[in-house]
């Protein structure tokens, strides 16, 4: 029985929960942050090792069960199969990178094949009395007998072979290998809750094969099978015992280093209207030289880029997705973060001056409601007595952020069932 552990991104990690081996897997990969107080997790994902599945959660989340992480395990993988190049133009840690020991794409299509098509088995053609008469062969091989109308009398009667399906070596890698998925990544598919491990586990023949034996007797079938069902099976078969030959089957890790990636990638798929070609308008920069003799330069790779830009008729929503725990002004979004937003909107403005509500929006992960949360981000002066007059000029100049906490649970779950959702139901 597979054991699970639940942790989540961003908190700091109890080494007393965690064994070496999972520690030291997240340091090979970046996956975990020394700071002064400790070492702070930044991974989101899964890693399974010794019968212990180690989950790590986005930050934030409303709660941690195998289906939360199913779910959050497609995200990352759907991600993974759409991911806008633009998202990750500015990484050149490559943490915006889907780390997949083994590929999801090759165990979601095993699962399928295995539920449509079953076992392989290995067919053999055997004569009995039962058959089908072969008329053809019985005529040109048997010397009939003829009755008295001279109708011809056929005693030894040739059959057609009658197709029989066993197991084999082949049906029990088979087996192994849907058994092993099975326990490692029954919260993949719901369908594995109607499975019965035991059935499985009889079908597994006694023996001692290597993953290279294995993966030798899967190409023997597959150059002597024509059945197209069965060679995409036993393709997948190969690469999957390939691909755990060189992970190593007892520390397994499927996850991202910088959940921000898909945090972006998801609200950008929640939200109704979301205008997908804003930034093509928004203005770059352009690098001009002393020597008059060389081109001035423009730079769309160092350009504007709004996450989210929703519009009406006369109002916009200007959104940025920001995975901070956002609870406190340490942990939230700094100067930097805050002027890019402030230009947006300037840039905004610029491009559509007939819009007359302009909307300053940062979402976090979160619950909603929760009294740690920020209301809104605004600009103000270091000396508090300056006149009312001279506020309103600064917020109309800096238009105030305001700050939105949706539940990474819910928009995971919205994403995978195709939901939309209004920015105009928050604001």
């Amino acid at each position: 029985m597979m054991e699970y552990k639940f942790f989540e991104d961003k908190q700091f990690i109890d080494l007393n929960k965690v064994p070496k081996c999972v520690i030291d897997k997240l340091m090979s990969i970046g996956g975990i942050d020394v700071v002064d107080k400790g070492m702070k997790i930044a991974f989101c994902g899964v890693i399974i090792s010794d019968g212990c599945t180690y989950c790590f959660c986005p930050a934030k989340s409303s709660s941690a069960d195998t289906q939360s992480i199913g779910n959050l395990i497609k995200v990352i993988h759907s991600y993974h199969l759409s991911v806008d190049s633009s998202l990750l133009a500015y990484d050149e840690e490559e943490q915006g990178d889907v780390i997949e020991e083994l590929s999801l794409t090759d165990i979601f299509e095993i699962i399928d094949l295995y539920f449509s098509v079953g076992i392989l088995r290995s067919k053999i053609d055997r004569y009995s009395e039962k058959g089908r008469t072969n008329w053809s062969k019985t005529v040109n091989r048997e010397f009939p007998f003829f009755t008295d109308a001279a109708a011809p009398i056929y005693f030894d009667l040739q059959k057609y072979p009658i197709s029989v399906y066993q197991d084999d070596l082949i049906s029990s890698v088979h087996c192994e290998i849907v058994l092993e998925i099975l326990r490692k990544f029954s919260w993949l598919d719901e369908r594995f809750s109607f499975v019965s491990e035991d059935l499985l586990s009889e079908k597994i023949l006694l023996n001692e094969l290597d993953p290279d034996q294995k993966i030798y007797l899967l190409k023997q079938r597959l150059h002597s099978t024509f059945v197209s069902l069965e060679i995409r099976t036993l393709q997948l078969l190969i690469r999957y015992l390939e691909r755990v030959k060189e992970a190593g089957s007892n520390n397994v890790m499927i996850g991202i280093r910088k959940f921000h990636y898909v945090w972006e990638f998801l609200l950008k798929n929640i939200f109704h209207g979301v205008d997908q070609k804003i930034n093509s308008s928004l203005p770059i920069p352009q690098y001009h030289f002393l020597d008059p003799t060389q081109k001035a330069y423009d730079s769309a790779e160092k350009g504007m880029r709004i996450d989210l830009f929703i519009k009406d008729k006369k109002r916009c929503w200007v959104i940025d997705s920001k995975y901070y725990l956002a609870t406190q002004p340490q942990n939230s979004p700094g100067w930097s973060d805050l002027v890019k937003q402030f230009f947006y909107i300037k840039a905004v403005k610029l491009i559509y001056p007939e819009i007359e509500e302009v909307k300053n929006i940062f979402i976090f992960p979160g619950l909603t409601h929760s009294f740690s949360n920020l209301s809104k981000i605004q600009m103000t002066y270091r000396d508090r007595s300056k006149e009312v007059g001279r506020l309103e000029k600064l917020a109309e100049d800096f238009v105030p952020i305001e700050c939105l906490y949706l539940d990474p649970k819910d928009v995971i779950e919205r994403f995978l069932k195709n939901e939309k959702i209004h920015i105009t139901n928050y604001f």
